[in-house]
């Protein structure tokens, strides 16, 4: 008796979890006459009056929107200061070889110092 009944308990409790961690893909956010800002699943969801200014917040990719405009543009600023990761490799490469080249500039000079 005790063991279905632990059983029923647990698996409520791990129902409960994941449907109150688990967050939702479609995100839209408004903000109302009031200046409260709202987050709704579903853009439906976002009152007419409110539709047209709700920012969608949500992760974006394959049956997704797209980002704003807004978004694109600080992705692009963001991009132009980080530098892209092809940019970052290739200056680890190039710091790597010149470190190397440095090392082997100095065993050079260790193994031959009249050569100066």
């Amino acid at each position: 008796m005790r063991r279905p009944l632990r059983f029923a308990v647990a698996m409520g409790l791990s129902a409960g979890i994941l449907l109150v961690a688990g967050q939702v893909d479609a995100q839209y956010q408004y903000t109302d006459a009031k200046g409260v800002s709202k987050v709704v699943q579903y853009k439906l969801d976002v009152p007419a009056t409110y539709r047209d200014a709700a920012v969608w917040i949500g992760p974006t990719g394959i049956g997704k929107p797209a980002l704003s405009e807004e978004a694109r543009q600080t992705k692009r600023r963001e991009d132009t200061y980080r530098g892209t990761t092809a940019q970052q490799q290739q200056q680890k490469v190039q710091q790597a070889n010149e470190l190397e080249r440095q090392k082997q500039w100095r065993r050079q000079q260790r193994v031959d110092p009249a050569a100066r």
